[in-house]
C-alpha cells in the first residue's frame, strides 16, 4: 500500500500521471480511476466502444466521474486480495474516507432482480470522524463530441439518454446541476456513515432499474467471483504477487464474450510526450498472442487458454489464408482509423485516433504466433478440429510461399518494409510447431517440403540477418542495427541461448538500447518518425527471459525485480518508460508487459526448480 500527499483543493495537474491510476472492470469494459477518485476513462457498454468519460484525453472536454474528498487528503490505496476491487482512504483534517470501487461481473438470465448490462459502483464510508464528500458527475459521450442532457428521475436517480444508449445515476447523495450537463455535491458524512453510488448502462432496452440500495451484495458477489476465479492459479515460484496480479489484469481485458484479450483497455497515450505515436490498442494482436496463451497456461488455466484459443482460430477464419495484424474482439478487421478531434489528447499529445491504420500493413510473424499457440495449445491436452487443421495447414501454406518477402515487421513500422530478422523466425517457427503437431499425429501434411522450407529459412537467417560490423544478429537484413525482438529467438528453439552469436547480440542489444532493466524496442529513427520513444515494458522482461534460459537466474531475478520498481504501486505496468524521468508512457495498462512478466518468471522458476524451460511463446 503507498502513500501520496494529493492537494485535491487543487485537484491535482490538469493531467494526473498514467501511473495515478487504477484499472476496474467487468471482463467486459473496463474503467481508469485516478488516485483522487475520479474516473476518468470508461467505454460503454464494451472497452473498444465509445467513451462517457475521457479526462484522460481531454481535461477539459473528455468528462469524468468523481467521488473523494473535498479537501486536500493524504491517500492511501490497493486491490483487495485476489481481485481487481479498488479500496482508496484519504485521511483528511475532518476525518477518514473510504472509497470502495468496483464494476459487477454481469450475469446471465437467472437472477432475480432487474440488472442493468453494465454497472460501476461506489461506496462511501466515513471511517473516522466527519469527512467531506465531493461528487461531480460530468458524462461526455461519443468521445467528448456530445454534451448530454441530464433529466432528474426522483430523489435519488439522473438519467441521459444517446441514441439506443441509456445511462442512470443512482446515488443517495443529493445532487444538483451546477452547469450545463454536470451534476455537483457535497456533504458532511458523520461517523460510520456510508453512502452508495451506482452508474448503470443499458443498450437497447427501456432501462427499467431497481431503486437504489445498499451494494454490500453486489461487492460480496464480485470478490466472490474473482476470489473464485483465483484460486485454480497453480503458479509456484518468485514475483508470486506480481505474477497473480498480472493475471488478474490479462483477465480484466479478456473480454468474456468471445475470449478475445484486448492489448490495453485505452487509446492514443502517447509512446512520447508531444510526440504523435498515439495509437488505439483496444484490439487482439496476433503479435500477442502466445505470449497470452503460454500466461494462462503457464498458471494453471486450461479453460482460459482454450478460450482464447479457440477465439483465434474462429476470429482467423474471416481472413483465411491471410491473416491480419490485429482483430477486433469479435474477429472483424474493418477498424479504420479516425481522428478525434474534440479531444487534445493526454498531456496535449494528439492526435486522438480511433481504430488502427495499421490493419493494412503485412506482418509475417503472426503465421508463428498462430501455429506456436496451437503447439501450446495440444501440448497443453487440447485437441484440434477439423477447420482448425485446415486452417492451420493453410497457415503453413501462406508461410511457405511468402517468408521470402519483406514486411513490416513486429512492430507494424510504417516506412518501407523490410527483411526483419524477427518475422523470418517466426516463419521458421510456425513451420517448426506445424512439424511438430505433424510428428504428434494432430495434422497430416507433406513434412518433407515443410522441412525443406524451414531449414532454408533458417540458413538464410544465419547467412543474410548478421551484422556486417559487428559478430552479432541484425534487426533487418542489410540494416545494422539492433531490434530486441531478437531476444526471443532462444524462445522459439531457433537458436541456443548460449550460442556464441546469440550471447554477442545480447550484449549488444544491451549496450545498445538498454537503460538499466529496461530495453527499448530498436534505436530512434528506424521506424520513419521523427520524435522519440520511452523504453518497452515487455523487452526488459524478454532479456530477462533470456538470462534465465541461458543460466544466469540471479541476473534475470534482478531485472524482473528492478521492472517492477517501475510498476505502479497497484502492480500495473504501462506500454512504455521514460528512461529519463521513470514516468509511464503508452497505453495503460498493456497486456504485452503483464504478459511479457508473467512468461519471464515462469521460465525463472523452471529453472531455478530444475525444469526445461518451455520452448515456443
Amino acid at each position: 500500500m503507498a502513500e501520496a500527499l494529493v492537494p485535491l483543493d487543487e485537484r491535482r495537474p490538469r493531467y494526473a500521471p498514467i501511473a495515478d491510476y487504477a484499472l476496474i472492470g467487468d471482463t467486459h469494459t473496463a474503467a481508469l480511476v485516478a488516485r483522487d477518485g475520479s474516473v476518468d476513462w470508461l467505454c460503454l457498454p464494451d472497452m473498444p466502444d465509445d467513451s462517457v468519460f475521457a479526462e484522460l484525453l481531454d481535461a477539459e472536454r473528455g468528462g469524468c466521474f468523481l467521488a473523494g474528498p473535498v479537501h486536500s487528503a493524504r491517500t492511501t490505496r490497493r486491490y483487495l486480495p485476489h481481485s481487481p476491487v479498488l479500496e482508496t482512504t484519504y485521511e483528511t483534517a475532518d476525518g477518514v474516507l473510504r472509497i470502495t470501487d468496483f464494476m459487477p461481473i454481469p450475469r446471465d438470465g437467472r437472477q432475480r432482480s432487474v440488472a442493468a448490462a453494465r454497472r460501476l459502483i461506489r461506496i462511501v464510508e466515513a471511517i473516522e470522524g466527519r469527512p467531506q464528500l465531493a461528487l461531480r458527475f460530468t458524462p461526455r459521450p461519443r468521445y467528448g463530441e456530445v454534451l448530454p442532457r441530464l433529466r432528474r428521475r426522483g430523489a435519488d436517480r439522473w438519467t441521459m439518454s444517446d441514441g439506443r444508449d441509456f445511462l442512470a445515476l443512482d446515488s443517495d447523495v443529493p445532487l444538483e446541476r451546477s452547469a450545463q450537463a454536470t451534476l455537483d455535491a457535497r456533504v458532511r458524512l458523520e461517523p460510520g456513515e456510508r453512502r452508495n453510488v451506482a452508474l448503470s448502462f443499458c443498450r437497447s432496452d427501456i432501462g427499467v432499474l431497481m431503486p437504489l440500495a445498499d451494494c454490500s451484495d453486489e461487492l460480496t458477489a464480485t470478490l466472490e467471483w474473482w476470489r473464485d476465479f483465483c484460486l485454480n492459479c497453480t503458479y509456484k515460484g518468485p514475483f508470486q504477487d506480481a505474477v497473480i496480479r498480472s493475471f488478474i489484469t490479462l483477465r480484466l481485458l479478456t473480454f468474456s464474450q468471445s475470449g478475445a484479450v484486448l492489448a490495453a483497455p485505452t487509446t492514443s497515450l502517447p509512446e512520447a510526450v508531444g510526440g504523435t505515436r498515439n495509437w488505439d490498442y483496444r484490439f487482439c494482436w496476433l503479435r500477442d498472442a502466445s505470449f497470452i496463451l503460454g500466461s494462462f497456461l503457464d498458471l494453471g488455466y486450461e479453460e482460459q487458454g482454450e478460450a482464447f484459443f479457440r477465439w483465434l482460430i474462429h476470429a482467423t477464419q474471416l481472413t483465411e489464408p491471410r491473416l491480419d495484424v490485429f482483430y477486433d474482439v469479435f474477429g472483424h478487421t474493418m477498424v479504420p482509423e479516425r481522428v478525434r478531434h474534440a479531444l487534445e489528447g493526454w498531456r496535449g499529445s494528439g492526435p486522438v485516433r480511433t481504430g488502427n491504420g495499421a490493419q493494412g500493413q503485412l506482418q509475417l510473424d503472426v503465421y508463428g504466433e498462430i501455429a506456436n499457440s496451437a503447439l501450446l495449445y495440444v501440448k497443453a491436452g487440447g485437441t484440434l478440429d477439423f477447420a482448425q487443421r485446415r486452417r492451420l495447414a493453410k497457415f503453413a501454406d501462406v508461410v511457405c510461399e511468402s517468408w521470402t518477402l519483406p514486411d513490416n515487421g513486429m512492430w507494424e513500422m510504417r516506412d518501407e518494409r523490410r527483411h526483419h530478422t524477427y518475422s523470418k523466425a517466426m516463419c521458421w517457427a510456425a513451420l517448426d510447431s506445424v512439424l511438430q503437431l505433424c510428428a504428434m499425429g494432430h495434422l497430416r501434411l507433406d513434412t518433407a517440403r515443410l522441412e525443406r522450407e524451414r531449414a532454408a529459412i533458417r540458413t538464410n537467417i544465419l547467412t543474410h540477418g548478421r551484422s556486417a560490423t559487428q559478430p552479432t544478429l541484425s534487426g533487418a537484413y542489410g540494416h545494422d542495427y539492433m531490434d530486441a525482438s531478437l531476444l526471443l529467438l532462444p524462445r522459439l528453439g531457433l537458436i541456443a541461448a548460449d550460442d556464441p552469436l546469440m550471447v554477442a547480440t545480447f550484449e549488444r542489444i544491451d549496450r545498445d538500447l538498454g537503460h538499466g532493466a529496461q530495453i527499448r524496442r530498436y534505436p530512434d529513427g528506424m521506424d520513419g518518425f521523427a520524435s522519440t520513444e520511452g523504453t518497452f515494458t515487455a523487452c526488459g522482461f524478454w532479456a530477462a527471459d533470456y538470462l534465465a534460459r541461458r543460466g544466469d537466474t540471479q541476473g534475470a531475478r534482478d531485472r524482473i525485480a528492478e521492472l517492477l520498481n517501475n510498476a505502479n504501486d497497484l502492480g500495473l505496468m504501462s506500454e512504455e518508460t521514460d528512461p529519463d524521468t521513470g514516468d509511464m508512457l503508452g497505453n495503460f495498462p498493456q497486456a504485452f508487459s503483464h504478459a511479457g512478466l508473467i512468461r519471464a518468471a515462469a521460465t525463472l522458476a523452471r529453472q531455478e526448480q530444475g525444469r526445461e524451460p518451455e520452448d515456443k511463446m
